[in-house]
């Protein structure tokens, strides 16, 4: 079963966390399903090395009876079906979501006390290997002048940037295709790292 009625794995107060974090998760559309919170609760229980059923470890997850009692201490909590949501509809710009956003944000920086040297912008570009060839001065008459380029078709790259609110920058991070090797950003600026990604 995993769940020993005689004592309870986690404190009221942890509890309450634990039912407050599930309640945040779902108000910001990534409510978390019962298995989820099953393996959750048993990483809670192994960070904070409480006692708990073997049954935990040995399926790395709380079991379903702890589950349930869980709910029932916890009124707050109900297992619905979860409406689907279209993302473009969830991030839409609309007075009800820019609310949300901002006593959200509020939220944070209450709970955080964040300064201006902890708020990163992050945004990113995609650039392709092949350049624009420039007009180049050539015989009158000849029909067709090449230029050469570092490759045909190309590939795209993605590079992010991240700067802060004092102004201060980040290294940029390139996003090449499958294949990445650390020669591609050696004449880039200082700490620039990368890594692979099949879509570039």
């Amino acid at each position: 079963m995993g769940y020993v009625a005689h004592y309870k794995v986690f404190s009221e107060q942890q509890e309450q966390q634990l039912s407050k974090y599930l309640q945040r998760c779902a108000d910001i559309y990534f409510g978390l399903a019962p298995k989820e919170v099953r393996k959750l609760a048993f990483e809670l229980a192994t960070q904070y090395n409480l006692k708990r059923s073997a049954t935990w470890t040995e399926n790395e997850m709380a079991g379903e009876e702890w589950f349930r009692s869980f709910l029932n201490r916890n009124p707050s909590l109900s297992v619905r079906v979860a409406q689907a949501t279209r993302l473009s509809r969830a991030t839409s710009f609309n007075k009800t979501n820019v609310e949300a956003f901002y006593d959200n944000l509020q939220l944070v920086m209450d709970r955080h006390t964040y300064e201006p040297q902890d708020i990163y912008n992050v945004d990113e570009t995609g650039v392709t290997t092949v350049q624009r060839p420039d007009k180049v001065v050539a015989r009158r008459g000849t029909r067709q002048v090449g230029a050469v380029t570092s490759a045909e078709r190309g590939t795209l790259i993605t590079v992010a940037f991240a700067v802060n609110a004092l102004g201060n920058s980040m290294p940029p991070f390139f996003f090449p295709r499958v294949r990445y090797h650390d020669y591609f950003v050696r004449d880039g600026p200082l700490g620039s790292v990368g890594a692979p990604n099949p879509s570039g």
